[in-house]
């Protein structure tokens, strides 16, 4: 694993350093300015001189109007320009302090007075400007805002709440620092159907849960670019909306800064339920530390003298957070660890609350004062016992007996290296890149400490993009990019707590080769108490994404053409794909799990599941071989070509179109993945079952498992073990790639701004956007049988397993679709926007979006409805009915999910101008689907007319108010005026969001279809809902407080279990909404002026000041003491310090 680490790192730098000299390279983050030039008739001035300078690095570009006084200056980095023009018989314009965001055409317009150019008219320009040349609906998060806006966490990704269309699970002010994609739905899309990138590298892991590659240096990031709906051609790979972090550069001066934020859990406010349970404030620390200084590079008479050709940033952040974790939970006593279970003879016993009788497993009668003969004991099953920690002496909490707090510790390092390098005028290049490391070690697994994780992600992105200005109206940027996300998986060492031979557990393996940790401790479920779990670790991913891509523009007049192509190759180096969920007696762990039930399946018992451990008696024990390591691979080829045309002074008409062609789905490096073809299977060579227990006595287990392709690749060999033996070549299908290929992937995108007045624009657009499939990190291909073996042993002895009932249980099969195709969305949109007094803008807009073949499982071997209700079907084990014998669920991923979002959005806004900036965003909205996320399993198979309904991530109302304030009063002051009383900011965000909606339902099989993880929803004979004021807080099940009905006016429940055989008339998520949210935070900051130039600035900052908790979720299941209730209450103040010197 550590090459394979190593070779990551070494590829990162060497394709980064190749690629500086290369032609072609992704999206970019550059900005655009035009405009026209006119006299003080109104009349065109062609042929004048354009001359746009970068105030930060002097950098310019020049070209010359057109005929019609137009000009455009593509492909500008974002920051501050000067634009000047120039003509013999005019007097020369200037305007500085353009302000040029990422990804949007500003338009700068300039008026000539007739004069000598030696007279110069000066124009400082306003910061807020209405977005008038361009059609997309894009927002951003400007430098002082992101200076100034207290965030929980400093995670720059968390600023895209503070946008219209942008709905984050959480509230704003949820502590959040580590890997996170910020849990989005941008107009009603799915997390992973968006896009994250730093400084144009992709920024989400190749595994397909959507998480980020790294989190930004706050300090480093220059903007935070949100792109919502119809963005241009240029930008693809996104079905949802796009978030582009962009890193500052350096200047020719100098600046710095280095800075402490500080927390500590005495400033904090105790949470509701540590209050409720009668404990003190959770034990935290936090520190977050680092510096940033960027300026030019330079020798003095030797290179760079005139500080205009190489600046850097360079900045270093570290996070060291410690908290302790509470755990309360149930394990063995000391007398059970000796087989003694006398104390249960006891009615008033905390484990049962009877009295519970141990029997002799040989002769059914009861043991002697319920203790097992210590002859009789399994020095395993013993073993097991002792491997719990021992109980809490004095404590008791109901059936637990055991509490422990233990350390959770998490740190983090962040580098950031920026480098600019102006050759000339016409060739620059750039250079971004980040080095993210994230350790922790998880205080409890399964709530105890034997087996707990210790986590290592060191995670790189990168850039370099190269601009050849080729003339005034030509230009080519090339960018290559790379991100690697890394994933080391341990087992933290300390104490040896996971070591089973410390316990006495010697039990033999049944594949005793390439265990991991042939020493951990394997898992044990015992029935009524804690589960003791191994865990699957250690384990190993990696997931690389390469990009290379090359935009050339080029300006004809009034037409801004743009052209471009893009390659990305990525993957995943997955050690990381054990699942066994759904398999009767399964295991994720390597050492082992052994299952102690009460019963033991009809087996000799002694009726007591822990008993039966003392005497080594399992129901079942489960065992994985050698883990399987498959690297997936995906490559995708796109293309688009956009024009940008001004056809008018007030019209701008912008389209474009985009293709997209991926590798269907991921294949294998090794050849080593396998999915299962329904049209393969032959029912004439169906195994044959035992009928009651469901075990597999003679046929092919085989039968409808392929592995792609013709043969195994010369890579497999010494690395694929069925690969050396030839057992499983039968399986090969021929073809080489697990789905069908799609070529027809044109994405055409429209859009116009037409300029109503100087103060009003109307914009609209529609287009077809695509999603870069992940990994499934739900449907393990690489991880299927016969590439991770499995053995499981029924009703046998702890101290020898290989001794028990071999069993063949149906394979739990994991499959993908292969039609799968390629994530897309259609967007249309149309908004109104109009410069305000007071430097503000308001906006009003409609988006609409239907997404199509979204990602979701399907269980392709699920009985019909009724089945198991049937009188032939009785006593018959469920798996020996299913359709494709052999085998127990095949869940099957497929693209075939929809939605639809309606979205009303509202957004007023102030950029930072003398020392005040805020903004409002509002939204008002409607999301439904048939699936909110990959992972959803359809309610009936068979039929998804029950999966239509609001989304999960649904939310009526969400409103983001922020503010930032310098206050006016004594800032031109000196001495001790300034000192005490001027220099003070405020900073503010107070946040609402309705609910999210629920179902009615429980994970009984009312309907006998065999399910899995399936809910099955029930009946709802009324109306549930209760008006606002009726909803009451509950205490519990005692109290008569509601938040939703539960019976009607004569006392009859509401909800009722369907018929037997039969699904419910409920829909998914048709019910109601949770409680909804509302959180307030303020901050307040001094600055110290210590010399020219120099700067202290101590910040104070309150999230949910006014300490207010909100409901949590209410209970949804009928079966529940507390079905209809909100029992729990999250959120609590927290305070967080901080010091910073600047220059």
């Amino acid at each position: 694993m550590q090459l394979t680490s190593f070779g990551h790192r070494a590829g990162l730098g060497v394709v980064l350093c190749l690629l500086l000299f290369s032609s072609v390279v992704a999206q970019s983050d550059t900005a655009q300015i035009s405009g026209f030039v006119r006299d003080q008739t109104g009349a065109s001035v062609p042929g004048a001189a354009v001359t746009i300078t970068n105030e930060t690095t002097q950098l310019q570009r020049k070209t010359v109007t057109s005929d019609e006084g137009y000009y455009v200056v593509a492909s500008l980095s974002p920051g501050y320009y000067t634009l000047s023009v120039e003509l013999t018989g005019f007097k020369k314009f200037e305007k500085t302090r353009n302000k040029l965001d990422a990804s949007v055409n500003q338009r700068v317009d300039a008026a000539l007075e007739v004069g000598g150019v030696e007279e110069t008219i000066s124009v400082v320009a306003t910061p807020t400007q209405i977005q008038s040349d361009s059609a997309m609906v894009a927002k951003l998060v400007e430098s002082k805002q992101i200076e100034k806006m207290l965030l929980n966490g400093r995670n720059p990704l968390l600023l895209a709440t503070l946008k219209p269309g942008v709905r984050r699970e959480g509230a704003l002010t949820g502590f959040s620092f580590g890997l996170t994609s910020g849990g989005y739905s941008i107009n009603g899309g799915r997390t992973q159907d968006m896009l994250i990138t730093f400084d144009g590298a992709v920024g989400i892991r190749t595994r397909a849960n959507g998480t980020s590659i790294g989190t930004a240096d706050m300090d480093s990031v220059q903007e935070v670019q949100i792109l919502t709906a119809n963005y241009n051609a240029e930008y693809g790979r996104s079905a949802s909306g796009q978030i582009r972090i962009i890193t500052k550069s350096g200047g020719q001066d100098f600046h710095g800064s280095a800075y402490e934020y500080f927390r500590n859990d005495v400033l904090d406010a105790n949470s509701w339920s540590r209050n409720r349970q009668g404990l003190e404030r959770e034990a935290s620390r936090f520190n977050q530390f680092g510096y940033i200084v960027n300026g030019p590079v330079f020798i003095p008479g030797v290179f760079n003298t005139n500080r205009d050709k190489l600046f850097f940033l360079w900045s270093q952040e570290w996070v060291k957070r410690r908290r302790e974790i509470t755990s309360i939970v149930t394990v063995p006593s000391l007398q059970m660890r000796q087989g003694n279970f006398s104390e249960l003879l006891d009615p008033g016993n905390p484990f049962f609350g009877k009295v519970v009788t141990v029997n002799d497993p040989l002769t059914g009668q009861p043991f002697p004062n319920n203790i097992i003969p210590a002859e009789r004991l399994s020095a395993n099953g013993i073993g097991f016992l002792n491997a719990y920690p021992e109980p809490t002496a004095g404590f008791l909490q109901g059936r637990n007996n055991f509490i422990q707090t233990r350390p959770q510790p998490e740190d983090q390092r962040k580098d950031t290296l920026s480098l600019d390098y102006v050759a000339n005028e016409r060739h620059s290049i750039k250079f971004r890149g980040s080095m993210y490391n994230w350790t922790s070690v998880d205080a409890f697994r399964s709530g105890l400490d034997r087996a707990v994780t210790d986590w290592d992600r060191p995670n790189r992105t990168g850039s370099i993009s190269h601009l050849w200005s080729i003339s005034p109206t030509m230009i080519n940027e090339a960018m290559a990019t790379a991100s690697v996300d890394v994933v080391h998986i341990g087992i933290f060492q300390e104490g040896g707590r996971f070591l089973r031979s410390q316990y006495g557990i010697n039990y033999p393996y049944l594949f005793p080769e390439r265990k991991e940790i042939p020493d951990k401790i394997p898992t044990i479920d015992i029935s009524n108490f804690q589960q003791l779990d191994g865990g699957p670790y250690p384990a190993f991913s990696s997931g690389p994404v390469y990009n290379v891509s090359d935009n050339f523009t080029k300006i004809l007049g009034t037409h801004s053409l743009k052209l471009g192509i893009l390659y990305e190759r990525a993957g995943q180096n997955d050690f990381d794909q054990i699942n066994v969920t759904g398999v009767p007696g399964g295991t994720n762990n390597q050492n082992g799990r052994f299952i102690f039930d009460d019963t033991r399946a009809g087996a000799p018992s002694t009726g007591l599941g822990i008993a039966n451990t003392a005497l080594g008696l399992f129901t079942s024990y489960a065992e994985i071989g050698p883990r399987a390591y498959t690297p997936y691979r995906s490559n995708m080829f796109e293309w688009y070509a956009q024009d940008s045309w001004k056809a008018t002074q007030r019209l701008t008409m912008e389209y474009g179109i985009r293709w997209t062609y991926v590798t269907p789905y991921y294949y294998s490096l090794w050849g080593n993945i396998a999915i299962f073809d329904p049209n393969r299977y032959d029912p004439a060579n169906a195994v044959v079952q035992d009928p009651t227990t469901g075990f597999i006595l003679s046929g092919d287990r085989y039968n409808g498992v392929v592995i792609p392709g013709d043969g195994w690749p010369e890579a497999a060999q010494g690395r694929v073990a069925i690969a050396d033996t030839g057992e499983f070549d039968r399986l090969f299908s021929g073809e080489d790639l697990v789905a069908e290929r799609h070529w027809g992937n044109f994405q055409p995108r429209l859009g116009f701004a037409y300029q109503l007045s100087a103060n009003d624009v109307i914009r609209a657009g529609a287009g077809r956007f695509m999603a870069k499939p992940g990994v499934s990190d739900n449907v393990f291909l690489g991880g299927n049988p016969p590439f991770q073996p499995m053995i499981s042993i029924a009703t046998g002895q702890a101290d020898n397993p290989a001794g028990g009932q071999p069993s063949l249980f149906p394979q739990f099969f994991m499959t993908m679709d292969p039609a799968f195709k390629i994530p897309e969305a259609y967007m249309w949109n149309v908004y109104y926007e109009r410069l305000l007094p007071f430097n503000s803008t308001v906006s009003v807009g409609y988006v609409g979006r239907a997404g199509l073949y979204l990602e979701r499982e399907r269980n392709l071997n699920t009985l019909p409805v009724g089945t198991l209700y049937r009188p032939e079907n009785a006593g018959i084990n469920t798996n020996v009915l299913r359709p494709f014998k052999g085998f127990a669920q095949i869940p099957m991923a497929e693209n075939a999910a929809r939605s639809e979002y309606n979205g009303l959005q509202l957004e007023l806004n102030r950029r930072f101008d003398r020392g005040l900036a805020f903004g409002i965003a509002y939204t008002y909205s409607s999301s439904y689907d048939n699936a909110s996320d990959r992972r959803y399993r359809m309610l009936n198979p068979l039929d998804g007319s029950l999966d239509w309904g609001p989304s999960n991530f649904d939310t009526p109302h969400v409103l983001v108010v922020n503010s930032i304030y310098e206050l006016p009063f004594f800032r031109d002051a000196g001495g001790i005026q300034n000192a005490l009383l001027g220099g003070w900011t405020l900073s503010g965000i107070y946040q609402y969001q309705s609910g999210n909606p629920f179902h009615i339902g429980t994970g009984e099989d009312f309907a006998g279809i065999g399910s899995g993880n399936e809910t099955q929803l029930w009946n709802l004979a009324g109306d549930i809902e209760l008006s606002s004021g009726d909803r009451a807080f509950s205490e519990g099940a005692g109290d008569s407080n509601f938040y939703f009905r539960t019976t009607d006016s004569g006392g009859a429940p509401i909800a009722t279990t369907p018929a037997q055989g039969t699904f419910a008339a409920q829909t998914r998520n048709s019910a109601g909404y949770h409680p909804g949210s509302h959180n307030m935070s303020m901050a307040v900051f001094k600055s110290f002026a210590l010399a020219e130039s120099h700067r202290l600035e101590f910040r104070s900052e309150f999230f949910n000041l006014p300490n207010h908790p909100n409901w949590g979720t209410v209970e949804t299941s009928p079966r529940a003491s507390t079905f209809g209730k909100v029992t729990s209450k999250t959120g609590n103040r927290e305070i967080q310090l901080s010091l910073r010197y600047s220059f």
